[in-house]
């Protein structure tokens, strides 16, 4: 599975996307919700995991797979 950098936050909303900070992996999960300057990104809750916040400005990245990569 090749995942690519999302430069833009704002059309991730509802999609299964990987958070990486410095090349590494903090998280992956279904974006929430998408603050309308695609600044912020919440994940939604998954099991034990929280409902949790990341900020474009903190460093963090978000990745995701194509839809038309996917078998």
């Amino acid at each position: 599975m090749a995942l690519h950098l999302q430069h833009d936050w704002v059309p991730v909303l509802g999609r299964t996307v990987e958070i990486r900070y410095w090349n590494t992996t903090v998280r992956a999960g279904r974006v929430d919700a998408v603050t309308d300057d695609g600044q912020m990104l919440w994940l939604a809750a998954d099991g034990h995991y929280p409902r949790c916040l990341f900020e474009r400005s903190q460093g963090y990245q978000v990745w995701i797979q194509y839809s038309w990569e996917r078998a």
